[in-house]
């Protein structure tokens, strides 16, 4: 009995002794130069040994930030996959975990936060202790130590073994510092080749000529198996240059499903990382794509690097070009690799940049003479003094030498030719107005009753007359029994004087009547009929509600009318009352000046019913009043006019310019341009600048 205590005495010193071997033995690990999977393989195997456990594994951060199984030893036996969520349980476990970044001890069968969402819960669906220990370098998540122990182990021992994790943890930070420094070194072996590398790259514009420059030097630099060049046009990229390859097949199967990697990645706008294991967190798109390639390629070692320019400021847009590097053997280290990748890339964005911007644009032909006009005429501001100078010497002597018509703007009206305003005889009131007669544009034929006026002084008139001429009959029948023909008869005398007063008020009665369609019946005596001159329409509007009732006198029109064809209009019987303003008139009068006699001056014109289409009209000297006279402008200010006819058909108008009969309508407004004949261009289009200075300021001196 007394032998026993020394016997643990021993053991727990060898153990102690075992365990301080493998923590140097780790120690000693961390400052050699090995690959991450190396590492990581006897880093755990010693971590597990030391304490004794049954499974362990290490997980490290991705490129793309994520965590995947670096390496795992009896991982499966702990019971993770045990049921449906056994698994979702843990990885949201270890989530939470790289978010916190703090050591953990998780008891069994044990949950650690509440579920996110429709999500499972955080937890241990295990029957082991779970020990969570973080490797971290500059304050940054590197990779989590997780090792499953015994629970049969005392809570002191369990404490002990997460301490020991937590310090072997530290050991493996320091071999991600150490092999970031040595990726730092490969970086910097890759600087001092960069300056022949960046030169040539730089040296073309030509975008295929730079794609095989970084190919194949590229190759070199990063001493990688095989190096392509994919470059975005439109939406699809193309392979561009393929290390070794003098040219690119674009129909063979290698090269297709490369365009379609490229496609994905460029899509995707991430780097991809393919070091031997697939990452399950990768989009659809790239996933398959990547495998489909692989299946061609075999690659170890597979990065796609998509290359953006500092100049693209677009966030949202895709890369223009990606770089594919592939290693069939693994005799590099992947950081090493990518590491050079990583800066052969930067320097091939902005090559690879330039060249696409200068392939894109348009003329170059043209450009690139005139740049050299602009060197020699000593740099861009001269050259723009030069352009300056010249398109305004050119525009001075288009403004005096070349001819461009003169164009004079006018307004009127579209009217019958022949039209004529009615007006009354006498003072007089409008008694009525027949009930089918309302508006502009109705069809009237000779003679037709337009209007019954009512008026006194006709009545007065008319009554006067009747009863002079009821007078001299009563005259005539008594001097009845006198003879007429003797002459020196005092009665006869007066016979015949008064046959000859009769007649006479006869006359003038029925003339009276037949002039201003009086009625003669003597209860209505005073009313009369404005009868239509011709037939054709009625070209006032809205008359009837303005006419009724109202007294006239006989210098007020009271409506107009037109002879034409409502039906079937014929462009001879139409023509456009022009209204144009006193500052026009003289440019018109002095074309027809300029012009030998007889001609006719062209006349552009719309019609506001069919603004789109142009017409064209003539406009002789003849049709050009001799006078102005006062009408209202759209601001109802008066503005002196005169007024003008021009003919829309015949000689020197083609049928193709005459206006349609359909868009004959009375009154309807039209705008038009008399050509007054080709003059300089600037005073063509600047006269009314030129006639205000010469009123202003050369006539007021």
């Amino acid at each position: 009995m007394a032998t026993e205590p020394q016997v643990d005495v021993t053991q727990i010193e060898q153990a102690r002794r075992q365990v301080n071997r493998l923590a140097e033995e780790i120690a000693q690990l961390s400052e050699m130069e090995l690959a991450p999977a190396e590492y990581y393989g006897e880093f755990l195997q010693r971590v597990m040994t030391a304490i004794m456990a049954p499974a362990g594994a290490v997980w490290v951060r991705t490129p793309q930030g994520n965590l995947q199984i670096q390496y795992q030893i009896n991982m499966r036996q702990v019971g993770i996959d045990r049921h449906e969520k056994s698994r979702a349980m843990h990885d949201e476990m270890i989530r939470q975990a790289t978010m916190r970044g703090q050591p953990a001890l998780i008891p069994p069968q044990s949950s650690v936060g509440q579920a996110e969402g429709q999500g499972v819960a955080p937890g241990n669906p295990t029957d082991f202790v779970i020990l969570l220990a973080p490797i971290l370098y500059d304050k940054q998540l590197q990779g989590l130590v997780e090792i499953w122990q015994d629970p049969a182990r005392g809570p002191d021992a369990q404490r002990g073994f997460l301490t020991f994790l937590i310090r072997m943890a530290a050991l493996a930070a320091g071999y991600t510092r150490n092999h970031q420094l040595r990726t730092m070194v490969g970086q910097q072996q890759v600087w001092t080749q960069l300056e022949t590398f960046s030169r040539q790259i730089h040296n073309s514009l030509n975008p295929t000529e730079v794609a095989y420059i970084i190919a194949n030097e590229g190759r070199r630099l990063i001493e990688a198996d095989r190096i392509s060049v994919g470059l975005r046009y439109g939406k699809k990229a193309k392979v561009e240059a393929i290390s070794g390859a003098d040219v690119v097949e674009k129909r063979s199967n290698l090269v297709t499903l490369m365009r379609a990697l490229f496609d994905a990645v460029l899509a995707w706008g991430e780097k991809l990382v393919f070091t031997g294991a697939k990452d399950d967190s990768l989009p659809p798109d790239v996933l398959t794509a990547l495998d489909q390639y692989l299946a061609e390629s075999n690659a170890k070692l597979l990065v796609v690097l998509p290359l953006k320019d500092d100049r693209e400021t677009e966030g949202k847009r895709q890369s223009r070009s990606a770089l594919l590097m592939e290693h069939f053997e693994t005799n590099t280290t992947p950081e090493q690799a990518l590491a050079r990748l990583e800066v052969v890339g930067r320097h091939s964005a902005s090559a690879l940049y330039n060249a696409v911007e200068y392939k894109r644009i348009p003329m170059r032909f043209l450009w690139l003479p005139l740049a050299k006009v602009q060197e020699g005429l000593g740099g861009k501001t001269q050259a723009i003094i030069y352009a300056v100078s010249a398109g305004l010497v050119a525009l001075i002597f288009a403004m005096i030498f070349v001819p461009y018509p003169l164009k004079m703007e006018a307004n009127g009206r579209l009217l019958p030719t022949d039209r004529q305003w009615l007006f009354s005889t006498f003072d007089a009131q409008v008694k009525d107005i027949p009930a089918h007669l309302e508006t502009s544009g109705l069809k009237v034929t000779k003679d037709e009753e337009l209007i019954k006026m009512q008026s006194l002084s006709l009545r007065e008139r008319l009554t006067g007359l009747y009863t002079d001429i009821r007078a001299a009959e009563a005259k005539i029948s008594a001097s009845g029994s006198a003879r007429e023909g003797d002459a020196n008869d005092q009665a006869g005398g007066s016979i015949v004087t008064a046959r000859i007063e009769r007649d006479a008020k006869l006359k003038e009665l029925d003339q009276l009547i037949k002039t201003v369609h009086a009625n003669s019946d003597p209860n209505n005596y005073g009313e009369f009929w404005i009868r239509s001159p011709m037939t054709g329409i009625i070209l006032s509007s809205a008359f009837r509600e303005n006419l009724i009732n109202k007294s006239v006198k006989p210098s007020e029109p009271l409506i107009r009318v037109g002879r034409t064809d409502p039906v079937h209009p014929k462009l001879s019987d139409w023509e456009i009352e022009l209204k144009i303003p006193q500052k026009h008139i003289g440019q018109i009068l002095e074309a027809f000046n300029r012009m030998p006699a007889g001609r006719e001056l062209d006349v552009d014109f719309v019609v506001k019913s069919k603004s789109v289409a142009t017409f064209r009209g003539k406009l002789s000297r003849d049709k050009v009043a001799l006078d102005a006279k006062v009408d209202r402008t759209e601001n109802n200010e008066p503005e002196p006019v005169v007024l003008a006819k021009v003919r829309l058909t015949g000689s020197g108008i083609a049928k193709e310019e005459e206006i349609p009969p359909s868009l004959l309508l009375s009154d309807i407004e039209v705008h038009t341009r008399v050509r007054c004949g080709d003059r300089a261009m600037g005073y063509s289009l600047l006269y009314g600048v030129w006639e205000f200075f010469y009123e202003k300021v050369i006539f007021f001196f």
